[in-house]
């Protein structure tokens, strides 16, 4: 065997002691830029490849290391050796591994540098070196550097071993190109909503313990850069996550992001009064406020806007705690001592969060059930699918809140009711339809979702919110003028029995996509009793 080696790594982990193996056994190792600094750094023999350069000048360089890899053989008999040079032998290892990118609404001057990728030769190694992988082995994933060491040692080295290594360096090569093919195809150059292949590098991030149902096996794979809530899934130690806690953990990260997208700054509405004036409505910008929401299968169970984070997690953890258990918690702010003491006394397996004061995590961790995930990575994506029999289902994402505003009504909103309305439609952005939210001074006080029809959310959310109404009169013993301020709905509500009930049981507005037969008895009698009603005209279907 040709004791020659081509080491260049983005991924360091596990490097050294690869190459302090090859180098006790007098392999020489090629290599360059930051990875030659590394393992001359660490006492190891190198000797610089300028084919492996960054900044490589001489294509000529590049093309004698591609005859080298092309024409490498496991053994090379003694005439052979008489009519090489030793530089002609080629390699017997390569090892490479670069991180794949994805960046979406890249600027001109970016549009050139991945055109250009500095790290393009080394993909180009790799599919050279698959075509020859009998002769060639292809280390690209850390994780298998110990067994190459083994087999290595015994000078055994299967055939099965290096198809699978070729394999793997074949997947990385693929997600290289796709995150470059993706990247520019979605520039603000080109703007290609939708590729013909659809190819995200997602990196393998984890197994993960169980899928929905114990019987189920599930991974977790990242985009390749830190976003979101996998940022801080990363950071949790052991490995006892299961698919619902991620998916929970990711749907309420979500939703925090898109309400801070949408109305963390000054935002406005052009809306229509009931006799054509034309105006604009203004929301409340929601700096300097907390926003925590509760999730369980994807569905939210709790949410809430306050000015702290105790008053706010208060005012989200008001569903039915005896039967609701292992629930995921969100919130948009550091995590500090006082709210603390309340959520551990609740059920809850996460709590995702940009921080934890060092008293509260102190506090949470006496529970070995509950995981702390920190991140600040804003998750927004402009996709959302779902696997189908037999393909993948794609869709822009819904992120327009409202167009326009049609108040049908005599009266207007007034500033909270107009806020109340924003909050309550950007949670039913990602409420599982048909659903329907009451809303409260800025929280839950009712929730139905994944109804068959409007109607019957309605109703059920009514039922939750007089169930809430009653807790808060034993609670705080005050009365409760009305069981809620808001209804808010994100399809059309055809005027019922239950409508009604829920109107004369008190409620000073409704927010809606309007457009049913029942409009016209439906504003009428929202105008009787001096409520107000918006139609939107959009409406924000989810499951």
């Amino acid at each position: 065997m040709i004791k020659r080696a081509l080491i260049y790594v983005e991924n360091t982990e596990n490097i050294l002691d690869l190459a302090k193996y090859l180098d006790s056994e007098d392999w020489t190792i090629f290599s360059a830029g930051r990875t030659e600094d590394l393992l001359r750094k660490n006492k190891i023999s190198v000797k610089y490849e300028s084919a492996l350069d960054e900044n490589i000048k001489y294509t000529n360089d590049f093309a004698l290391l591609t005859k080298q890899i092309s024409e490498t053989v496991v053994e090379v008999e003694d005439e052979l050796l008489k009519a090489r040079t030793p530089q002609d032998y080629g390699y017997s290892l390569i090892c490479i591994n670069t991180r794949p990118s994805l960046e979406v609404g890249i600027s001109e001057n970016q549009y050139k540098d991945y055109t250009k990728a500095k790290n393009f030769y080394l993909s180009t190694i790799l599919r050279l070196a698959f075509s020859n992988y009998e002769n060639i082995l292809i280390l690209t994933d850390p994780q298998d550097y110990k067994e190459a060491i083994v087999q290595l040692k015994i000078n055994d080295i299967s055939n099965e071993f290096r198809t699978y290594l070729a394999a793997k360096a074949l997947n990385l090569v693929s997600a290289f190109d796709a995150g470059i093919s993706t990247t520019l195809l979605r520039s603000k150059n080109i703007d290609q909503k939708f590729l013909n292949y659809m190819m995200i590098p997602f990196m393998k991030e984890s197994s993960v313990i169980q899928g929905i149902n114990p019987q189920q096996q599930a991974c977790l794979y990242k985009y390749p850069y830190d976003i979101g809530a996998s940022s801080g899934l990363s950071k949790i130690p052991g490995k006892d996550l299961n698919y619902n806690l991620i998916s929970d953990v990711s749907k309420a990260w979500e939703l925090i992001s898109t309400l801070y997208a949408n109305l963390k700054n000054q935002n406005t509405v052009q809306s229509i009064n009931k006799d054509g004036y034309k105006f604009t409505t203004q929301f409340t910008p929601l700096t300097g406020t907390v926003f925590t929401i509760a999730i369980k299968f994807g569905l939210i169970i709790g949410a809430a806007l306050s000015t702290n984070v105790l008053d706010s997690f208060k005012n989200t953890y008001t569903y039915d705690k005896e039967y609701i258990t292992d629930v995921v918690l969100g919130c948009s702010a550091v995590i500090d001592e006082s709210a603390a003491r309340e959520i551990v006394k609740g059920s809850f397996i996460a709590i995702i969060a940009p921080s934890f004061t060092p008293e509260a995590k102190e506090i949470l961790e006496e529970s070995k059930k509950i995981k702390l995930i920190p991140t600040s990575k804003v998750n927004l994506t402009d996709k959302s699918g779902i696997l189908i029999n037999g393909g993948l289902l794609v869709q822009t994402t819904d992120k327009t809140l409202f167009e326009c505003w049609h108040v049908r009504t005599n009266n207007r909103p007034t500033q909270q009711i107009t806020d109340e309305m924003a909050f309550g439609m950007l949670l039913a952005l990602e409420a599982h339809s048909y659903s329907a939210l009451l809303i409260k001074k800025n929280h839950i006080v009712g929730i139905a979702q994944s109804c068959t029809s409007c109607e019957k959310a309605i109703s059920q959310a009514l039922a939750q919110a007089r169930i809430t109404a009653e807790t808060y009169k034993e609670e705080e013993e005050e009365k409760y003028e009305s069981i809620a301020d808001i209804l808010v709905c994100g399809s059309p509500i055809t005027f019922t029995d239950s409508v009604r009930d829920l109107i004369d049981s008190g409620l000073y507005g409704i927010i809606q996509t309007g457009g049913t037969s029942t409009d016209e008895e439906f504003i009428k009698y929202c105008d009787e009793r001096g409520l107000v009603m918006v139609f939107t005209n959009m409406t924000h279907y989810n499951y």
